[in-house]
């Protein structure tokens, strides 16, 4: 079995709905459009990173505008995928891969894309009674 097999049946224990192309596997969260990506490189390195898929945005409007915290929405995956980049990070250097763990980027683009949504909903989420934390 190849370890792109074994990467992808790792995810897919953790609920992840996995594609892959060419060198990087995704790992698309079921809650959110947000992706733990696996990039395989050159001489057993392996770069781990999140990064936010097109319709997080919509996403994130369609839970506002149902009254949810998208704030704790979006903590709580993206602390589901940070534990599931390190339990990879151990499972791929176990079997003699290089591994760095790229997470603040992304991290960073997905709470950008909470902030912008946010200060677009101000007002609904004041009325919904939900505090922003800047």
């Amino acid at each position: 079995m190849s370890i792109l097999s074994d990467v992808k049946d790792f995810l897919i224990e953790r609920d992840l709905v996995v594609s892959v192309e060419d060198n990087t596997i995704y790992g698309l969260h079921s809650s959110l459009p947000i992706s733990l990506n696996i990039v395989f490189k050159p001489s057993n390195l392996v770069d781990i990173g999140i990064s936010v898929r097109d319709d997080l945005r919509e996403t994130l409007i369609e839970l506002i505008e149902s009254g949810e915290d998208i704030r704790a929405i979006v903590d709580d995956v993206l602390s589901e995928l940070r534990d599931t980049a390190i339990e990879l990070q151990k499972f791929l250097s176990d079997k003699g891969f290089r591994v760095r763990l790229v997470l603040r980027d992304g991290e960073s683009d997905v709470r950008e894309v909470v902030d912008d949504v946010m200060e677009e909903y101000r007002e609904v989420l004041e009325e919904l009674g939900i505090e922003e934390e800047y």
